[in-house]
């Protein structure tokens, strides 16, 4: 058929030619001309025949060995491109959705924070304008004042200058202001010849600063450092007149020369920026706040001279130290933890930076009464950290000093004492050393309704004030120091719950109750037995109280938290026979005390590789017989992205576990070896122990550290 052809055979075509018919010349000449291209066409035709039928035999040929290889190559690599690609996107959805779901649902942490409430007012300084700043259409200085408290416009107690943080608004300032206000409040109230000694109050002024996004641009931070240092010369420059308007107590009270800053996030980095610029006045700043700053390396490192500011200021602060410029001036840096998705509390760890004298760190989960991880916001409105904030701003003022506050030594030791758990191996420099025949010394005679207990080192004391017995009955509860060819401890461990000692039921704000510890020796001439005897005892010093959470996950924010107290007390054992514990019993009190004689504690420790807790769990029994308090050290390497989950395991002792009814469940307390973290666990047998403060990127401090979790 035409136009059809077979792959076996070449197309043949044939052209017919019809007989010419000689009419006349003309039709001549047609037939000769259509005869030659009739021949021509034929040849062409052949021609291209023979070229199809030579191509279609070349086709049916097999392919050489090399060109099929070659083929097969190609297509292999294509597939193994293909599932190389497939396995990368897999693995990447894979620890993407592991890394949401460890952000979203695997905190250990859960957000507990009370709200705080003020009520402010702002009062923009228009007087500060562009004779004092170049920045003046751009940044704003207000003064806050908290209603009900503050009902003069003008300043006049002690300066405090807030400084927001990256994108953040001058109204942050309102909740430590007002927590701060209370508390000034309560404490004159209680104790009013304080403002005597130069406990004034507070001014806090705080720093629109535009909303700017510090943390992604380095001429920002020298910006509104800049300006920080002009509205610190501003600030003092008003107290002449209004310290002058304003008596505030029978005291003379100092001219300011300094104002305490107070940052947040960017904020802090922004106050320690100023000490570097050329408007800086000298000892204008003597005591700087950080609330969740990155102190150490920039969270975002999205340009260049943000690098370079870090650089130059950690420089600046380092050799400031070194050469005694910066000597009076103190460092706190407060960071929230794993609640903290903004930055990386390693990051806020200032240990590196200043000596131990000048700076602390601390993360808020080991804060006394705060206990909580916080989140980036959350640190400046969180009721339980503005409260803590405001109890230690009150007791370091003095404006009766040019500086506003009281030194730094004394300053430090203050915020130590409120930031830090006394747990922290701080057990007492004091011993019972007291000579025979000191007016320290009482005989305690006890009458008939008291009690003297007396008990074996090996059954710790319990006493429990359940049954109401008169006011003036007490407890005398006495452990022996010695026994036969020995001592039977060298410390005493004392734990009790405060409301055994208090004078009424159970109240929050009773911080204060105390045990009475003693040292003793009995009369020679009564039994230790007999009703009627005669006691000789001294007492301690006692040592400064740790507090435990009893607190857990999910508690209601708004009640307070019920903790129990722990003493922890060395011993001299050369003259007296038994360390006494009294105990009043009080109508309506009930409680528990609990103590031990014990060697000086000495912690398991067990040195821990991530290969060898991948292959298996491990199992850690204390050294040492369990006592009220015992420690176990970890070490473990120290990376912010490895969560070590323990288990804990109590076996209680059959023959007490009839006879007592538990008081309370285990308190554990997870710590390193530089008080940076510190987290309580109240009655769980899970625990997740996260680590911070030595995180990627981060320069070694220049304070000694072991390099444990305990």
């Amino acid at each position: 058929m035409p136009g059809k052809h077979s792959d076996a055979s070449p197309l043949h075509c044939t052209l017919s030619v019809m007989p010419a018919t000689h009419s006349n010349a003309a039709s001549g000449n047609s037939s000769s001309t259509s005869s030659v291209y009739s021949t021509r066409l034929t040849a062409r035709l052949a021609a291209t025949a023979q070229q199809n039928a030579a191509d279609t035999s070349h086709g049916s040929e097999p392919l050489p060995a090399n060109a099929k290889q070659t083929m097969c190559s190609k297509i292999h690599r294509h597939i193994r491109s293909r599932i190389g690609t497939l396995c990368l996107l897999l693995a990447t959805v894979v620890v993407g959705l592991t890394t949401a779901h460890s952000y979203f649902h695997g905190q250990s942490d859960t957000p507990n924070c009370g709200m705080s409430y003020s009520r402010p007012r702002y009062i923009e300084q228009t007087e500060f304008g562009r004779s004092w700043t170049r920045y003046s259409a751009k940044y704003k200085l207000y003064l806050y004042r908290e209603g009900g408290f503050d009902v003069h416009d003008q300043p006049f107690r002690i300066p405090v200058l807030f400084v927001p943080g990256n994108a953040g608004s001058h109204k942050q300032v309102r909740s430590i202001a007002a927590a701060s206000s209370s508390a000034f409040v309560k404490m004159v109230g209680e104790s009013p010849h304080l403002v005597d000694e130069g406990c004034v109050g507070y001014d806090f002024f705080t720093v629109g600063l535009n909303e700017e996004l510090t943390a992604l641009h380095g001429y920002s931070i020298l910006e509104q450092a800049d300006f920080v240092n002009d509205a610190i010369r501003y600030i003092l420059s008003l107290y002449p007149k209004t310290r002058a308007k304003h008596q505030l107590s029978q005291t003379k009270m100092a001219l300011p020369t300094s104002v305490v800053v107070v940052g947040h996030s960017m904020g802090g980095v922004v106050a320690r920026t100023a000490f570097t610029l050329p408007n800086h006045i000298v000892g204008s700043i003597h005591a700087i706040f950080t609330l969740s700053t990155p102190h150490n390396n920039p969270t975002a490192s999205l340009e260049r001279h943000v690098e370079d500011v870090y650089n130059t200021i950690n420089q600046f602060w380092r050799r400031g130290f070194r050469n005694g410029t910066l000597d009076d001036v103190s460092l706190v840096s407060i960071a929230g933890g794993n609640l903290d998705s903004m930055i990386n509390s390693d990051y806020a760890f200032v240990g590196d930076l200043a000596p131990s004298r000048n700076a602390l760190s601390v993360l808020s989960s080991g804060i006394n009464d705060v206990w909580l991880s916080l989140d980036h916001q959350s640190i400046l409105w969180c009721a339980q950290m503005a409260h803590k904030f405001s109890a230690m701003m009150v007791r370091i003022m003095d404006a009766r000093q040019p500086t506003q506050l009281v030194p730094l030594d004394e300053r430090m030791a203050v915020m130590r004492e409120l930031l830090y758990p006394s747990i922290d191996g701080e057990v007492s420099e004091g011993v019972m050393d007291k000579p025979m025949g000191s007016e320290s010394y009482r005989y305690v005679r006890l009458a008939d309704n008291d009690e003297v207990k007396l008990h074996p080192v090996d059954v710790r004391a319990l006493a429990d004030n359940s049954q109401t017995r008169s006011r003036k009955a007490r407890a005398l509860h006495l452990l022996p120091l010695h026994k036969e060819g020995g001592y039977n401890g060298q410390v005493v461990q004392v734990l009790y719950d405060p409301q055994l000692f208090a004078d009424q039921p159970f109240d929050a704000s009773q911080t204060n109750v105390q045990l009475a510890l003693l040292s003793c020796n009995r009369n020679s001439t009564h039994n230790i037995a007999d009703a009627d005897v005669n006691v000789l005892c001294t007492t301690l010093s006692i040592p400064k109280v740790t507090k435990l959470p009893l607190k857990r996950d999910g508690d209601d924010p708004n009640l307070p938290v019920h903790s129990l107290h722990y003493i922890e007390y060395p011993l001299s054992l050369d003259q007296y026979e038994y360390v006494g514990i009294e105990v009043p019993a009080k109508p309506g009190i009930q409680g528990f005390l609990q103590a031990s004689l014990t060697d000086q504690p000495q912690a398991t420790e067990k040195t821990i590789g991530n290969t060898q807790l991948l292959v298996q769990p491990l199992t850690i029994v204390p050294d040492q017989k369990l006592g009220v308090r015992s420690r176990i050290k970890l070490n473990v390497p120290e990376d912010p992205f490895i969560v070590y989950r323990t288990k804990l395991v109590l076996r209680r002792n059959p023959a007490t576990a009839l006879s007592q009814e538990a008081k309370f469940g285990p308190v554990v307390r997870q710590s390193d070896g530089r008080r940076f973290e510190s987290k309580f666990w109240y009655d769980q047998r899970t625990l997740d122990l996260a680590i911070h403060g030595r995180g990627a990127y981060l320069p070694t401090d220049s304070e000694p550290s072991n390099k444990t979790v305990s």
